[in-house]
């Protein structure tokens, strides 16, 4: 008695702005353009693939590695799409789905920000200078990189959190 209460409360409560929904529609913009960016490199991959000489294979055994990669990324940017499409209409389904793809997708980037992080690191150590020359060019898109997955990390924390939060799931449809 006390729990249905409770919930009953929860539901006549006129609720603020909903951060969790902006960042559930600002993540289906980016999985939207990212499965955009992989369906087109993929698109050129395939058509490079396509117009090797037969006897090269080691070059067409590169190709094919990033194609399947490629596709992986689309498959995943297709799942974040679903899951947050369905989020906004508010199915129960998505809620679950929308915290695992959150709590995977945080993970992930923490550990390609670390990567990245030793790469750079690694890479500026190098008393070579053309490496150093080419590297002053790609410093400000890897920076930037690093900063974006800074914040987003543990911005896709608190969504996963957020979604597991009674007042939250209160407001999905049951399954019927």
């Amino acid at each position: 008695m006390l729990i249905s209460r409770f919930e009953s409360d929860l539901r006549r409560k006129k609720s603020s702005f909903a951060w969790w929904r902006m960042l559930t529609w600002i993540m289906l913009l980016v999985a939207g353009f990212l499965g955009s960016q992989y369906l087109r490199h993929a698109q050129q991959v395939w058509t490079a693939l396509q117009n090797l000489p037969a006897g090269d294979a080691s070059h067409a055994a590169e190709l094919r590695y990033m194609l399947d990669w490629d596709i992986g990324y689309l498959v995943a940017a297709f799942v974040v799409i679903v899951a947050t499409a369905g989020c906004i209409l508010r199915q129960s389904w998505a809620r679950s789905v929308l915290r695992v793809v959150a709590l995977v997708l945080g993970v992930w980037l923490a550990y390609r920000g670390v990567l990245l992080w030793h790469q750079w690191n690694a890479l500026e150590q190098v008393g070579d200078a053309a490496v150093q020359q080419q590297l002053d060019g790609f410093k400000r898109p890897l920076l930037l990189a690093m900063g974006l997955q800074a914040f987003a990390v543990p911005a896709l924390l608190w969504l996963a959190w957020q979604l597991g939060q009674p007042a939250v799931r209160l407001q999905f449809r049951p399954r019927s």
